[in-house]
Order: C-alpha cells, then structure tokens, then sequence
C-alpha cells in the first residue's frame, strides 16, 4: 500500500493540479484539473479513487499507483470558477496532459481567456515553480531505499564484532 498520507497536508483551496507518472528520470504529465478544494479533489483521485478519471468510465483513465508527483498553482483570481476554468485552459495548453479533465466548453472561460493580460499572468504562473508539490515512493525508491538499509546493517554490525 503507497502512502499517500501527505494528501492529507494539502491545502483546501482553489487551484489548477497536475499529476505525474514516471520515475524520478524522466516524468511526464499524466493529468490536469482543478479543484475548489484541491485536498478534497485530490483524495477524490488517489483515495477514494471515484473522480470518473479514476473510475476507467471511459476510454483512457488514470491509474493512482502510477501518480508520483503532484504539482499545484494557486492565484488570488482562482476564487472565481469562471478564471480557474480559463487558467486550466492555459495549462493543458502549457503542460500538454496524457488526459485533461472532462470539464465542459465554458464560453465564460473563454471570454476570461482571451485577455491577453489573464493569459499572460497564467503563462507566467504555470512556467514558474508550483506553489506546492508531493512526490510519491516508487517501488524502484523502496527498493534502493532498503538495499541502502541492509548495507548501513551490515557495516554496524561488522563494526560491532571489532
């Protein structure tokens, strides 16, 4: 069973996500959404794991045991469901998703997102450093991890006979 305990530190805010796959090499996104409450979106994904894009109701689905890194941004204007939804926009254009949230064509977003200065401050926002991530063990970090273990053992115990 992963931990996914540090979901639990999530903040409970207004924000566009990405979820990752790939080891700690080369990673690539997986998913974009966003969330009027990302903990509670997030848990949805990978504890729950009853969002539709979890679920598999349709062709292509994310697999939770898969996900090893979160990334999420934030911004004042993301109190307004009409900015967060034109901010995704930009992301999927930005961050090139496997899969994009199921949201519906919003032709309020669009309206918000054909302002040159709302796209640009998004932009800037998505090429910039997230506002929060959590990375996930792999089974390849356990694995090193408790090779690592067995060896400081090892050496303790070789010291300990001295």
């Amino acid at each position: 069973m992963r931990d996914f305990s540090p979901i639990y530190d999530l903040p409970n805010a207004p924000a566009v996500y990405a979820f990752y796959s790939g080891g700690r090499g080369p990673r690539y996104v997986a998913y974009v959404g966003i969330a009027g409450k990302l903990k509670q979106r997030v848990v949805q994904h990978l504890i729950r794991r009853d969002s539709s894009v979890a679920t598999g109701v349709s062709a292509v689905s994310l697999n939770p045991d898969q996900v090893t890194r979160i990334e999420w941004w934030g911004h004042p204007s993301f109190n307004k469901t009409v900015n967060l939804k034109a901010a995704e926009m930009v992301a999927f254009d930005l961050l090139q998703p496997a899969l994009r949230s199921r949201g519906r064509d919003d032709s309020a977003g669009k309206e918000v997102l054909a302002d040159p200065t709302f796209r640009k401050s998004m932009e800037v926002l998505f090429n910039g450093k997230p506002n929060g991530t959590v990375d996930f063990l792999t089974l390849s970090d356990a694995l090193k991890r408790i090779n690592q273990l067995e060896k400081r053992i090892e050496e303790l115990e070789a010291s300990l006979k001295k």
